[in-house]
């Protein structure tokens, strides 16, 4: 009897000791992940998303010049920050902050990797050092979710709200309105509203999706087209996945002077988006719907009144699957335009390796 009891009791110390265990490991694990512990590389998230639905329409007075240049950065899909890609991806990155004349960056969605990682992934440190970078420049930056960035350790709301903490960080969305993050930014010239800028969520893939990803909904749209038409001036509308009129204005629209395309055509593999175009379709404020997501292809066309521009990889992981040289986009905005085909020029930023070596430089091409 006393050996049993004592087996019983040797049975319930070893459950307790295991579960002591995995609570201490899974806490510590917590505090590495989310930055409780103020000697990591984090910071301590003091934010709520809910103060996302807070935050008034942000505004810039453009140039005197009347131009306004957005840095579009897209598909860095940076892993931890301190693998081989993302040290290159970062380096590069820096350079062309450092270096380019722009007033507001955006980064159009798959900021980080999603599915299918190792167990040194680290979304939370890689943005860390990508937004500390900025940061030091002192620019207004902003995200528009892509359907990577929130797959796995945190959705896009937790993203949004780790960013909230860094001072340059633009953010808003609405209430009753689908999707994780979308706002204008207005721009002003001579005192008057000359060109505002709309920031947009374009959804995941699944489990969320309807199909192989999500698309925009209805909701979304008419918050777009309300605040248009409320403005009533010309506006440029960011979001990562793109819709199928790309497909149109690939096939008929006129392209860009010096554009060169990686693939023959756009892909776009949401069908449902057609809800997208068929709402936007006649709305003559739309001037420009810059996207990304298709990794290995650049476009820019004129078509039906406004411009189609679509960038490929940012970052050197996501452009080694399909040998594209990471680049980056400026849209320069000239707000004086009286026309939409006028109003925009448009850059790539392209670091590229020379020869055999491993020494780096920029070219910029007008596509």
């Amino acid at each position: 009897m006393a050996n049993k009891k004592k087996q019983i009791i040797k049975v319930i110390a070893t459950i307790l000791a295991v579960i002591l265990l995995f609570v201490g490991s899974f806490g510590g694990y917590l505090l590495y992940r989310f930055n409780c512990d103020k000697s990591s590389d984090y910071r301590f998230v003091s934010n709520d998303y809910s103060n996302i639905y807070e935050q008034q329409t942000p505004t810039y007075d453009v140039r005197e010049d009347g131009k306004f240049t957005v840095l579009k950065i897209n598909d860095t899909h940076f892993y931890n920050g301190t693998c081989e890609d993302d040290k290159h991806t970062l380096s590069y990155l820096k350079n062309v902050i450092a270096t380019a004349s722009y007033d507001f960056v955006i980064v159009n969605g798959d900021l980080v990797e999603g599915f299918n990682l190792k167990s040194d992934y680290d979304k939370y440190k890689a943005i860390d050092l990508f937004a500390n970078m900025l940061e030091d420049y002192n620019v207004p930056w902003t995200f528009a979710p892509g359907n990577n960035d929130g797959e796995i350790d945190g959705d896009n709301d937790a993203i949004i709200t780790f960013m909230m903490e860094y001072p340059h960080f633009v953010y808003g969305n609405s209430e009753g309105v689908y999707g994780d993050m979308q706002f204008f930014v207005d721009l002003i010239y001579n005192g008057e509203l000359a060109h505002s800028l709309a920031i947009l969520d374009s959804g995941m893939r699944k489990p969320k999706a309807i199909g192989k990803y999500e698309y925009i909904q209805e909701s979304q749209i008419n918050w777009l087209l309300d605040g248009i038409n409320e403005r009533k001036v010309p506006t440029s509308v960011f979001f990562h996945m793109p819709v199928p009129s790309f497909e149109s204005a690939f096939d008929n629209g006129e392209a860009y002077e010096g554009f060169t395309m990686y693939k023959t055509y756009p892909y776009t593999d949401i069908p449902k988006n057609v809800l997208f175009d068929d709402m936007t379709k006649h709305n003559e404020y739309i001037s420009l719907i810059s996207c990304a997501h298709q990794h290995s292809n650049n476009m820019c066309s004129f078509y039906e009144g406004r411009w189609y521009q679509l960038s490929s990889v940012s970052g050197y992981s996501a452009g080694r699957d399909d040998f594209i040289i990471p680049s980056v986009t400026l849209t320069k905005i000239d707000v004086t335009a009286d026309n939409a085909k006028d109003m925009y020029t448009f850059e790539q930023i392209t670091q590229i390796m020379k020869g055999e070596t491993d020494e780096r430089q920029f070219q910029i091409h007008a596509f």
